[in-house]
């Protein structure tokens, strides 16, 4: 048997202690960064506890119904900030961080779209924030407000969804979904390590947005912070974790949201098949992939909009899927319209009633041009 020399035994020891210190150094970097960023970009809104766990609420403006924002995967409540203020001139708004993302404390377990919205009906409560509620919810967190109204139908009033994932999709029809949804884990997965020792940060693999934004710099910069924080990719991977399970061809579809007033936006970039196969092209993708996976986001989008028989499916134009930054003035406009007929006199609160049957299969669609 050969031995390892007693030169080589001590270089080997040598670097194991330095990979030990460089680790010891990036958890130092990371933590105290982490909170050098805490005390330069402070909640925005009021920490509200419930059940042991800090939430991060921020409302603004008055009127009733409120209006809930919830924001994606991965997102905090900055990712409202082109819309939240403008909304707030007419009606009271709130919107809030999920655990993990943002300023709320970290849940470090698989969180089901269920217990979300017992989390954000226990914190509205705590809040002294009344029903009746109108919700929107951009990409995956159109999945937690359906699951908000389905288990409290009687405190909501409305739904309005952003580009808003699909339970079955693109994971049924997508013969890349098992494939795209692996590696989406796998990246996340190795993000959340190199990010307790302060290397997603260094490299700046969370920066937000560094397209051309809406967004003003010292947000961008706040976004930038929150998103660098360990617990944010440990909040990714808990909620791709149960995004995954989708996969799984016994998946449920949406369930019907009866006579809910309904308003779907659907961002037209992503369904437009000349500009999806142009943007293909341009960054190296499979054309036919691509075009395939719109034909998909537009079904989706319309089976979502055909939920309640009092629907609106508003297609907008010239948008990615953050529409509200995209085409902020659109968003605020057709929300602002939605919201109208929903707008209640003081005293009559708590006369919001409505069908739990199934929808009618009727939605009326138009497209916003710019």
């Amino acid at each position: 048997m050969k031995f390892i020399s007693s030169r080589g035994f001590r270089f080997f020891i040598f670097a194991l202690g330095m990979a030990f210190s460089a680790v010891l150094a990036g958890a130092v970097y990371q933590s105290e960064r982490t909170a050098a960023d805490l005390t330069t970009f402070p909640p925005p809104g009021c920490m509200i506890p419930v059940n042991g766990v800090n939430f991060h609420l921020n409302c603004m403006g008055s009127g009733v119904p409120t209006l809930i924002l919830e924001a994606g995967l991965g997102e905090s409540s900055l990712s409202w900030y082109p819309v939240q203020s403008r909304l707030a001139q007419h009606m009271r708004v709130c919107s809030y961080d999920r655990p993990g993302p943002g300023w709320s404390d970290l849940i470090d377990s698989p969180i089901e779209p269920e217990h979300v919205a017992k989390n954000l009906h226990a914190l509205l409560n705590r809040a002294d924030i009344p029903p009746p509620y109108v919700l929107v919810g951009h990409s995956r967190g159109g999945i937690y407000v359906r699951a908000f109204y389905h288990q409290f139908p009687e405190e909501t009033q409305g739904l309005v969804l952003v580009d808003s994932a699909h339970e079955q999709g693109p994971m049924h029809q997508y013969h890349h979904a098992a494939w795209d949804y692996r590696k989406q884990a796998v990246l996340i997965a190795v993000a959340e390590p190199l990010a307790r020792v302060g290397l997603v940060r260094l490299m700046g693999v969370a920066n937000a947005d560094q397209h051309p934004s809406p967004l003003p710099a010292e947000v961008l910069m706040a976004k930038t912070a929150v998103q660098n924080r360990t617990d944010t990719a440990r909040a990714v991977v808990n909620e791709i974790t149960v995004m995954r399970r989708g996969l799984d061809p016994s998946t449920p579809p949406p369930g019907s949201l009866g006579a809910l007033p309904l308003l779907t936006l659907t961002a037209g970039n992503l369904i437009d098949p000349k500009l999806v196969e142009r943007e293909a092209e341009r960054l190296g993708k499979n054309i036919e992939a691509e075009k395939e996976l719109a034909r998909i986001k537009q079904a989706e989008q319309n089976d979502l909009a055909l939920l309640s028989s009092k629907s609106l499916h508003i297609i907008v134009r010239n948008s990615g899927h953050f529409i509200m930054h995209d085409q902020a003035d659109e968003f605020v406009s057709a929300v602002s319209e939605f919201l109208k007929p929903l707008a209640l006199k003081p005293g009559t609160e708590n006369l919001v009633h409505h069908s739990t049957g199934s929808g009618q299969k009727a939605a009326r669609t138009v497209e916003l041009k710019r």
